[in-house]
């Protein structure tokens, strides 16, 4: 085969990845559509009785869970990210650069967790979690109810205020008495008994006040945990109607995905029949940098160019040669794209052809093959990831592939 042959045909391959990576963008679509909905469902279930944490109650070593805690790894959630900073385990300077971006890391964080948080309510295990904050908010009632400081306040604030009246009494009856009787003695009297009589009226009045005070504060104390208690067992009540509506949403998403996936495993299945003779597919995340090194005349062969591309790894200038490799990729994609479009017609009608001999269930998936296997739709999706790396393209594609 002819070098200009191989270097057509390797770009028919890098045509078909790029299909490939424009159905793993449709999948995204509907993932992010599906997150949309699972956010709007969950606005009732969110708020300062739910926390996002895997272990959301320190020191909890009863409820630890295990599935929450896997969607979060599969959203890049993490955990305590504020504290991990302060800590040192992760490098401010790593994953920041300014006051300003370092909120923005914050609040990206916290929405990742929200988004895995959101599908979670979906699953059994979230059971326990509700019925653990109603537990903690029937603690809490009764806590308050029984233990409230200021109830306690109230009540103190009460019989001092009694006491100091009482003693306040005894004084206005000891003046009535002296006036009544032979009063001379008028500023002993004001000295010993009109002023403490004053002095303990005050305290009456400032103890009865603040016993008031006090039981106003208890009430509203007491209404408040009332009130989280009666939203926690709302949260557990209408928890089984809401694990049905996010199960709905799921599976209507996983049902436009599922022929996404099953199509692009078929029409990946075909590429590599078709194109692993030339080059093998553990090899087609450096398929950049072997049509770089064909393009720029550095090798002859794929072999060769393999040979070089090995030797890039080894090295420090992998980046750079990648950057470069892309440059020469949409430069080539622009300028001979004319002369591309034969071979990608051909290897259209190859792969077309190899799904035939694979006895490909073409039920409920045929539209989508077809689609994947249009010459157009190749050739506007080689010219669409032209600046997308050979790596980012098997990223997508595997992603779509193994989807779960």
């Amino acid at each position: 085969m002819e070098k200009q042959e191989v270097l057509n045909e390797l770009y028919a391959l890098r045509a078909g990845l790029s299909v490939i990576s424009q159905q793993y963008d449709k999948a995204l679509s509907i993932e992010d559509d599906c997150d949309g909905k699972l956010a709007e469902n969950a606005k009732d279930f969110s708020g300062d009785l739910v926390w996002y944490e895997r272990r959301p109650w320190e020191y909890d070593t009863e409820h630890y869970f295990l599935k929450l805690e896997k969607l979060q790894d599969r959203y890049g959630y993490v955990e305590n990210y504020e504290d991990k900073i302060g800590a040192g385990e992760i490098e401010k300077d790593e994953t920041v650069k300014a006051a300003s971006s370092w909120e923005h890391k914050i609040d990206e964080n916290y929405a990742k967790g929200r988004k895995a948080f959101n599908r979670w309510l979906a699953d059994d295990e979230c059971d326990a979690y509700f019925n653990r904050i109603l537990q903690d908010r029937q603690n809490k009632q009764d806590s308050t109810i029984n233990y409230c400081e200021e109830k306690r306040s109230a009540k103190k604030g009460k019989i001092l205020s009694i006491v100091f009246f009482s003693i306040a009494v005894v004084f206005a009856i000891a003046i009535a008495a002296m006036f009544a009787g032979d009063c001379r003695n008028i500023i002993a009297i004001t000295i010993y008994l009109i002023l403490p009589f004053v002095v303990f009226t005050v305290l009456g009045i400032v103890f009865i006040c603040k016993s008031k005070s006090d039981k106003a504060a208890y009430k509203r104390e007491v209404e408040e945990a009332k009130g989280l208690l009666t939203t926690a067992q709302w949260l557990v009540d209408n928890l089984p109607q809401n694990k049905e509506r996010v199960r709905a949403i799921l599976k209507e998403k996983d049902n436009k995905i599922a022929p996404i996936k099953e199509s692009c495993n078929e029409f990946y299945m075909a590429l590599a029949k078709r194109f692993n003779p030339l080059l093998d597919e553990r090899d087609w995340a450096h398929l950049d940098l072997v049509i770089f090194e064909l393009e720029t005349r550095r090798a002859d062969t794929v072999k060769e160019a393999l040979q070089l591309v090995d030797r890039e790894l080894q090295t420090e200038r992998i980046q750079q040669t990648i950057v470069q490799a892309t440059e020469q990729i949409c430069y080539e994609i622009r300028r001979g794209f004319a002369r591309l479009e034969a071979t990608i017609v051909r290897c259209c009608e190859a792969i077309c052809a190899q799904l035939a001999v694979m006895n490909v269930q073409l039920a409920g998936i045929s539209s989508q093959l077809s689609e994947l296997t249009d010459s157009v739709n190749l050739g506007n999706a080689l010219q669409a990831k032209a600046n997308v790396t050979s790596s980012q393209l098997l990223s997508s594609v595997n992603y779509i592939r193994y989807y779960n």
